[in-house]
C-alpha cells in the first residue's frame, strides 16, 4: 500500500502473467484464453468504481495490478476527532 496523499494505492500481484489487450480485462464475461468465467477483474473494477476510485494492470509480468482509493483528509479528521 502506498499513501499518495489524496488517494491510497493498493499493488496486488502473482506469479502468472497477461495477455491480451490490456483494456478488455476488466470486460465481464472476458477471461482473454485463461481459465475462468472472466468476472473477477470486472467485479473488482464495479467495486473501485463504487468507492470512487479504479483499477489499472500496472505490469503484465508478473501479474500487478494497482488500486486506487481517494481519501478526502479533511472528512477523515473531522469522523476521528
Amino acid at each position: 500500500m502506498r499513501d499518495l496523499e489524496d488517494a491510497l494505492a493498493f499493488d496486488v500481484s502473482d506469479e502468472g502473467g497477461v495477455a491480451g489487450e490490456p483494456a478488455r480485462l476488466f470486460d465481464r464475461g472476458h477471461p482473454e484464453g485463461g481459465p475462468g468465467a472472466g468476472i473477477g477483474l470486472a467485479l473488482a473494477r464495479d467495486l473501485a468504481v463504487s468507492l470512487g476510485g479504479r483499477i489499472s494492470l500496472a505490469s503484465a509480468r508478473p501479474a500487478t495490478f494497482t488500486l486506487l482509493i481517494p481519501v478526502d483528509r479533511d472528512e477523515a479528521q473531522e469522523s476521528s476527532g
